[in-house]
C-alpha cells in the first residue's frame, strides 16, 4: 500500500466511523439478537456514552433498531447481507477551497470510494473478522 492509499483509507475511516463500524460488526455477529449498549461497548472497547450517541445516530439512519425496557437493547434493522458498506461510508463533500484540479480530484476520489465499496456488505466484514479470529488447533 502506498502512502497516498494509506492517507485515503485514514480519511475514509476516521475514528468515529471506525467506532460506528465496530458497533455494527458486533451487532451483525449477534444478528438477529439484540445486545445492550454496555455489551457492545465492553466487547469492542468503545466508551459507552460515546457508543450510545453513535447508536442514536445509527437508529436515526435506520441502520439499527433500539428497544427500551428490561429486555431491551439494540439490533441491526436488516440482515447483515443487506447492509452495504457504501451506505455506511458516504463520500466526503467536496472542499470549498482549491481550484478546478482540487475539486476534480475530490470528485474522482469520491467516485473511486463508492466503486470500491458498492459490492461489499457488512456480512462480508463479519466473515473477515471470524477468519482472522480463528486460530488452528493442533490438539489430538
Amino acid at each position: 500500500m502506498t502512502s497516498i492509499e494509506s492517507k485515503i483509507i485514514i480519511k475514509v475511516v476516521n475514528e468515529t466511523k471506525a467506532y460506528r463500524l465496530e458497533a455494527l460488526l458486533e451487532l451483525a455477529a449477534a444478528y438477529p439478537a439484540s445486545l445492550t449498549v454496555s455489551e457492545v461497548a465492553r466487547r469492542r472497547g468503545i466508551p459507552a456514552t460515546f457508543l450510545a450517541r453513535l447508536l442514536g445516530e445509527l437508529a436515526h439512519e435506520e441502520l439499527v433498531v433500539t428497544t427500551r425496557g428490561p429486555h431491551g437493547g439494540v439490533r441491526l434493522a436488516a440482515q447483515p447481507e443487506a447492509i452495504g458498506l457504501a451506505q455506511l461510508f458516504l463520500p466526503e463533500p467536496p472542499p470549498n477551497t482549491g481550484g478546478a484540479a482540487v475539486r476534480w480530484l475530490a470528485g474522482r476520489l469520491a467516485e473511486a470510494q463508492q466503486e470500491v465499496l458498492a459490492p461489499l456488505k457488512l456480512a462480508g466484514l463479519v466473515k473477515v473478522e471470524r477468519e482472522h479470529e480463528t486460530t488452528p488447533s493442533f490438539e489430538i
